[in-house]
């Protein structure tokens, strides 16, 4: 599990030496799709690919982690290591990865940001006539689960009126226990636990169910699984996992359709590297959205902060004629920057609406 205070080091952190630059890898260890072998070859393959890049001492420590230390348990696993400036990170996850390495003087933090903030905490209720269970997960993880347990519901086999009379009864019974879970659904969401919610159980209890809910609790459902309560976490984490990858999915379509849609109408909202980087540099960006394939370099003045996407000559700042500083990967600049003013950033793959519209971007405060 990754703490924010662990993500701000990582975000601080800059290698002394440009001799000894820091290795980043993220490597896909899935046991669903992926043998030990498999991703065993990966990493050679994504070590080799830096080969004269990374210092060898630090791909020696990764692979000795992965061989000797990793307990093969999680999907995806991320390493950060700078042996000449006492760096080493090393964090199997519960969310699922793609590989990726770089080198360079900081760590490379991307994509760890993009998962975190997919899978940031999230809640999931199982409900059926006679209670229910609510589980937290967070970064795909279970952190708790508690439950409600109400008015048995007893089947019985007797026909006519006095069947409708029961029938009656059991239905105001589940009513009653639905309403608790409801209840305390309703309590554990006003408290700040989770940002998301998701529903669990037959069609029609989930429906019943959903509208029990006050709307501020409806506001953050964000779907619904078929679970039963008496599956196991790992049945409910392994299906809600799913689910909060296909919303991420929706969500970031419509973000990146909200994006375009209101820089091209003169809303709050700016597309382009050049434009990006002077709204996050001025803080006035609120949310961050770029290509995740996106990257780009950028210059920076240290000396009265002036940053901008174009080389200018003999690299002299145009406000204070200090020397500009490179940023080999704007992108990764930015990113950094947003996790330290607390920014939200969205990672989209594949969206052909964003690459042509300079793929990246940010919704603006004001």
């Amino acid at each position: 599990m990754i703490d924010q205070a662990t993500l701000h080091g990582l975000v601080r952190f800059q290698s002394t030496q440009k001799t000894s630059p820091a290795l980043s890898l993220y490597l896909d260890v899935d046991p669903r799709h992926r043998t030990t072998d498999e991703y065993r070859l990966a990493l050679r393959h994504l070590l080799a690919s830096v080969d004269g890049q990374a210092n060898k001492e630090d791909c020696t420590r990764v692979e000795r982690f992965i061989e000797k230390e990793y307990d093969r348990q999680s999907r995806g696993l991320v390493c950060f290591s700078c042996a000449a400036d006492g760096l080493w990170q090393a964090f199997p996850l519960a969310m699922p990865l793609a590989d990726r390495v770089a080198v360079g003087q900081r760590a490379y933090i991307k994509p760890l940001a993009d998962a975190l903030d997919t899978f940031a905490r999230y809640g999931v209720v199982v409900v059926d006539r006679e209670g229910g269970h609510l589980f937290m997960f967070n970064q795909g993880q279970m952190e708790g689960v508690s439950g409600v347990a109400g008015e048995e519901i007893r089947r019985h086999k007797q026909g006519g009126w006095a069947s409708a009379r029961l029938q009656r009864r059991e239905d105001e019974a589940a009513y009653r226990n639905l309403k608790e879970a409801a209840e305390m659904t309703s309590q554990f969401v006003h408290s700040g636990a989770v940002r998301r919610l998701i529903l669990g159980g037959a069609e029609v209890n989930v429906a019943q169910f959903a509208a029990m809910l006050p709307k501020s609790v409806q506001q953050v459902v964000v779907g619904s699984i078929n679970s039963d309560v008496s599956a196991s976490p790992a049945e409910v984490g392994e299906k809600s996992l799913a689910l909060i990858q296909q919303v991420a999915a929706g969500h970031k379509a419509e973000l990146v359709e909200q994006l375009i849609t209101s820089a091209a109408k003169g809303g709050p909202a700016t597309l382009g590297l050049a434009n990006t980087l002077v709204a996050v540099d001025a803080r006035r960006a609120r949310h961050l959205v770029l290509d995740d394939g996106f990257a780009a370099p950028a210059y920076r003045c240290d000396a009265c902060g002036y940053v901008g996407a174009e080389a200018m000559i003999d690299d002299a700042c145009p406000l204070c004629e200090a020397r500009l500083r490179l940023l080999p990967d704007a992108a990764d600049s930015l990113v950094r920057w947003a996790v330290e003013q607390t920014i939200d950033v969205t990672f989209v793959a594949g969206s052909s609406a964003l690459q042509q519209a300079g793929s990246i971007g940010a919704l603006l405060r004001y």
